[in-house]
């Protein structure tokens, strides 16, 4: 019975005997990257398609669980290239860069404008913040048919994405491009609308049925050092950069000034994006302090090199104790400098973190005309009293709905767990959206996703191919620091086509076959039918001459069985000669010849049964697959039994 094959996989990863050769059959879970995902995206069907050349449906794929790929594709930290299976051989794919060569393309050759939502329920929902997290939760809510309209306290859309990056590691015309397509869904947008101030909650909730909280966390948070509340001259990171992205002077305490030297407190990623943007500014020295290592860094290796090389100087193993005023130098109540000591990483801890430890007598002084603190970000919640927030100055949500303390509204994203990435906060705002929906329609709020269970098994094979990851081309320096042209022009160019081709071609196509949308040619592995007495599960195995396609015998665990293989062939009495099975194979498999009539190598043939689809005359045929069978594979694959 199909059963006790199922059993005997269930147990791990169970070996099959050939007569000259043993394999290892594991079951095929999610692809390491899709899993990795919090929004879950298909990662593996749109590089199949960038590899066709089918670069507007791989951004279809992508556009169906992510609105914003383009700010993806330079900001996200992807985790997906963490879990990809190349990682076991040589480098992961750049499936971050893919998916911005998509947007990028996109964004070339211009897109059709959307066709606006038409509005089908009574309820109207009012988005607070037009962050990430609040542009995913628009996107999803009005394509429900629900009436959307966002409240944005600033000038511009987008959030910290458009204030809180700098232009040359993120466009702010790809912000609000991506932006604008949400809009033209039907979005209703309100800017320089504060609530709390220009309208208050309870406005709100007399003409909105609910409310989401998305407002980010824009709020710098001070580092604690010994004068910094008592000096001219320091600026926290976030307000240093909303003004820079917002064209406006840069005023740290009474000083405007765009000379001199800085010192930024913090080796975090937004630390280095404020020493990078200094440096475009014209400040003459900038320096970062960081009281670890470079391997404790959290910022990618690649975005500190190109910080060096564009002259920021990092000083690591080292904290900052007082930030120095300037009496002796006839500049009281201003900045000069800051005072640090050297310091050593400690024993690991229970977590096994080496903090660092203070070096007695190691003080020094770096001079600094301004002091930018980089050391987090909060949210301000300042307008919104009488909602529940936690310690960490956070909303407090039912982590299961993110519904807060009061009836029909919701808070999701950084303000609920504070500072996150983009695509955490893109996954909230799906999240929130489901509950507002279910809420709206006046549904129980907690329910279980339905569970499916695949069921799919392959031949183990390693690859033995080394391919090196394509590198990311770079902005040389002359156009960047000190450049007559734009300095805040992006520094990391994109792929082109064929780079992104070839860097598709590298993936290993790990994961169930139903994640492909379609199959295409680079696929090394088929189909076939593993037969067990008088029933068969589907088994992937690596096509080539390693099985041959005829029928083999082997045993699993003792058990005796027959490994059919799955490919076409043509009733050639029925067949008409058209031509569309040839036009349509993929692999080149079916061919017409003189005589009119189509043929099959099954040498090339994957089994996929799409020449058999579109056969008019029913003359292609794909073995094993009777209806009463695909029945059966199907309630295996999807039920699980």
């Amino acid at each position: 019975m199909t059963d006790v094959i199922n059993s005997i996989f269930e147990r791990g990863e169970t070996d099959i005997q050939f007569p000259q050769i043993t394999y290892t059959i594991k079951e095929i879970g999610t692809s390491g990257c899709k899993f990795a995902c919090p929004i879950d995206t298909d990662v593996k069907a749109y590089l199949g398609l960038i590899v066709q050349g089918k670069f507007e449906k791989a951004l279809e794929v992508i556009k169906k669980d992510n609105p914003l790929p383009g700010i993806c594709g330079r900001v996200c930290i992807h985790p997906c290239e963490s879990e990809c299976s190349r990682n076991k051989f040589d480098q992961p794919l750049s499936i971050c860069s893919l998916k911005r060569f998509l947007s990028d393309n996109e964004f070339k050759m211009g897109r059709k404008k959307q066709t606006p939502i038409k509005i089908t329920k009574k309820e109207r929902v009012a988005i607070v913040g037009s962050g990430p997290a609040g542009l995913a939760a628009a996107n999803d809510l009005i394509r429900l048919g629900y009436g959307v309209t966002i409240f944005e306290s600033l000038p511009v859309l987008g959030g910290m994405l458009a204030v809180g990056i700098p232009s040359f590691r993120l466009l702010k015309d790809i912000v609000q491009f991506e932006i604008e397509s949400i809009k033209e869904l039907g979005v209703e947008i309100k800017t320089n609308t504060r609530v709390g101030k220009d309208i208050t909650l309870d406005e709100l909730k007399k003409e909105y049925q609910a409310i989401l909280l998305a407002i980010g966390a824009q709020k710098g948070l001070k580092s604690g050092i010994i004068g910094e509340d008592k000096l001219e001259g320091i600026i926290d990171f976030v307000s240093f950069l909303k003004k820079v992205n917002l064209g406006e002077p840069v005023k740290s305490g009474k000083v405007v000034s765009t000379t001199g030297s800085v010192v930024v407190i913090g080796g975090t990623i937004c630390g280095l994006d404020s020493a990078r943007v200094a440096k475009r500014l014209g400040f003459n020295n900038v320096v970062v302090i960081y009281s670890m290592s470079e391997n404790e860094m959290p910022v990618p290796l690649s975005q500190i090199n190109e910080a060096e090389k564009e002259g920021v100087k990092i000083h690591y193993l080292t904290l900052p104790i007082k930030i120095l005023r300037g009496e002796s130098l006839g500049k009281n109540g201003k900045v000069v400098g800051v005072e640090c000591m050297r310091t050593e990483l400690g024993e690991p801890d229970a977590v096994g973190r080496r903090l660092p430890v203070p070096i007695e007598n190691s003080n020094f002084i770096i001079k600094a005309d301004t002091v930018i603190t980089a050391v987090n970000r909060e949210p301000d919640l300042s307008s919104f009293a009488g909602i529940e927030t936690s310690i960490l100055n956070t909303f407090v949500v039912d982590p299961n709905t993110l519904s807060t303390s009061l009836a029909s509204l919701f808070a999701a994203g950084d303000c609920v767990t504070g500072p996150k990435t983009v695509i955490e906060a893109i996954a909230a705002g799906h999240k929130v959206a489901r509950s507002i929906d279910r809420y709206l329609r006046g549904e129980e709020l907690k329910k279980e996703e339905p569970i499916r269970i695949k069921r799919e098994w392959e031949i183990v094979i390693e690859p033995t191919e080394k391919k090196p990851r394509n590198l990311m081309p770079i902005l040389s320096l002359d156009k960047r620091i000190g450049s007559t042209s734009n300095s805040f022009a992006e520094v990391e160019v994109g792929f082109d086509e064929a780079i992104a081709v070839e860097e598709a071609k590298r993936c290993l196509l790990c994961g169930p076959c139903s994640e492909c949308l379609e199959c295409i040619k680079e696929c090394d592995k088929k189909l076939v039918s593993l037969m067990y007495k008088d029933n068969s599960i589907l088994l992937r195995v690596p096509s080539g001459k390693l099985f041959p396609m005829s029928s083999m015998e082997a045993e699993v665990l003792g058990e005796k069985v027959t490994i059919e293989p799955i490919f076409c062939e043509v009733d050639e009495k029925l067949c008409r000669g058209c031509g569309k099975c040839e036009h349509i194979c993929e692999y080149g498999a079916c061919k017409v010849n003189e005589l009119q009539v189509a043929k099959v190598d099954i040498f090339v043939c994957k089994g996929c049964g799409i020449c058999a689809a579109v056969c008019p005359s029913g003359a292609m045929k794909q073995l094993h697959f009777t209806n009463d069978r695909i029945n059966s594979l199907m309630r295996q694959c999807l039920l699980g039994r």
